[in-house]
């Protein structure tokens, strides 16, 4: 069982601006850290640094889409796909 924090915050509209915007932030800074990951200016460890970031940012949104779609389902809503 979620929070009730969690659930009311997650059962907006679809469409929403706000979740439009925390995608595009999100898909800015994995894209962001990706580009640092293979960049020839950076090596070793740094490589691997940046790269965890990425993962880091890709896990946290597949949190937050599979949590609103848990939440949206508890309510009987349709399910969203969200491509980036």
């Amino acid at each position: 069982m979620l929070p009730q924090e969690i659930i009311h915050g997650l059962s907006f509209e679809q469409q929403d601006p706000l979740w439009k915007a925390i995608h595009a932030m999100l898909d800015a800074s994995i894209d962001s850290e990706i580009v640092s990951a293979i960049s020839k200016d950076n090596k070793g460890e740094d490589r691997a640094w940046y790269a965890g970031r990425a993962d880091a940012l890709i896990a946290f949104k597949e949190i937050l889409v599979n949590t609103r779609n848990d939440v949206l389902r508890d309510q009987g809503k349709p399910q969203e796909n969200y491509v980036s």
